[in-house]
C-alpha cells in the first residue's frame, strides 16, 4: 500500500489501516532543540531500512551472540528488531516518530499496540491498532514514503531541446534515484544534504525563506525542491525553443509528473 499524491501533500497525518496515523514529520521536529535532531532522524530512517543482515549484526554488538545463528527463513525482520530490549527499544521510538497514536510493547503477542487515551478521564487506553511480523514490511514503507525515500521517478517528461536542458533534468533525477535505493549506508553527497536543499530554496523560492519553511513536510520540502528544480528545466527549455526553434518543444511539458508512484 502507499499513500497518494495528494493526501502526502496535505500534511496531514494519514490513516494506515489496522495500524494507526502515520505523519510526515515537520522540519521543525527534527530540528536540535524543538525536536530529536538530525543525527537521530537519520538513524531512524536508516533502522526502517534495514534488512535481516544490518539487524543482526546490530544485535550481536548488544552482546546477542546468538543472532548470528538465527534461522534467517523463519525469523523475518520484525522478529529480529524485537528479539532484544534495546533493539525493541530502538524500533518503538523509531516507529513513535512517526505514527500519532501511542505505541505500546504487547509481550503477550509479540507486537506493538497502537493506542489512544479513553475519552472518560481515567488513565486507561484502548487498542485501536497493532504492528506485527505481518505488516511491518508494510509500515515501513509507508513511512519511508512519507519521507521522500523509495520512490520511483517517472519517464523523461521532458522532450529537451538542448543537451544542457537534459543534463539540468538528469541532475534534478540523481537524488531520486538514490534514495530509491532505501539509504544503502553511503555517505550523503552535500549538495543533497537537507540544509542545503533547505537553503538554496529560500533563496530561489518566491514564497518560502527561513522563517515559514520549517513549518513544511519533510514530504513537502523534497516535492517543492524537486519541482522547483524541475520548472526552472521547462523554463529553460523554453528559452531555448524562443531563441532557436526546434521540433520538441511542446508547451505542456511543464505538466508532466516527475513521480510515478504516488
Amino acid at each position: 500500500m502507499h499513500f497518494d499524491y495528494f493526501d502526502m501533500l496535505s500534511g496531514e497525518p494519514l490513516l494506515l489501516q489496522g495500524v494507526g496515523h502515520i505523519k510526515s514529520p515537520l522540519l521543525r521536529d527534527i530540528c536540535p532543540s524543538s525536536g530529536i535532531g538530525y543525527r537521530k532522524y537519520n538513524l531512524y530512517l536508516n533502522f526502517l531500512s534495514w534488512e535481516k543482515e544490518h539487524l543482526l549484526k546490530y544485535d550481536q554488538l548488544m552482546q546477542y551472540r546468538g543472532a548470528s545463528k538465527l534461522n534467517r527463513e523463519q525469523f523475518g525482520v520484525f522478529d529480529i528488531a524485537t528479539l532484544l530490549k534495546p533493539t525493541r527499544e530502538l524500533c518503538r521510538g523509531v516507529l513513535s516518530f512517526f505514527i500519532v497514536e501511542d505505541i505500546v510493547w504487547d509481550e503477550a503477542n509479540r507486537r506493538f499496540a497502537i493506542c489512544v487515551n479513553n475519552e472518560d478521564g481515567t488513565n486507561k487506553q484502548t487498542v485501536v491498532g497493532e504492528i506485527n511480523r505481518d505488516n511491518f514490511d508494510n509500515v515501513r514503507r509507508v513511512i519511508l514514503q512519507a519521507n521522500f525515500i523509495g520512490l520511483d521517478k517517472d519517464e523523461e517528461p521532458v522532450r529537451h531541446s538542448s543537451e544542457k536542458s537534459k543534463e539540468l533534468w538528469e541532475q534534478a533525477q540523481k537524488y531520486l534515484e538514490e534514495q530509491a535505493k532505501s539509504n544503502s549506508g553511503k555517505e550523503e553527497k552535500p549538495e543533497y544534504h537537507i540544509s542545503n536543499i533547505i537553503s538554496k530554496l529560500c533563496a530561489a523560492h518566491p514564497s518560502y525563506n527561513l522563517l515559514n519553511i520549517f513549518n513544511l513536510t519533510i514530504f513537502q520540502l523534497y516535492d517543492s525542491f524537486f519541482q522547483f528544480g524541475y520548472l526552472r528545466s521547462s523554463d529553460l527549455n523554453e528559452r531555448i525553443f524562443s531563441n532557436h526553434g526546434g521540433d520538441k518543444f511542446k508547451f505542456e511539458d511543464w505538466l508532466k509528473p516527475i513521480l510515478n508512484n504516488v
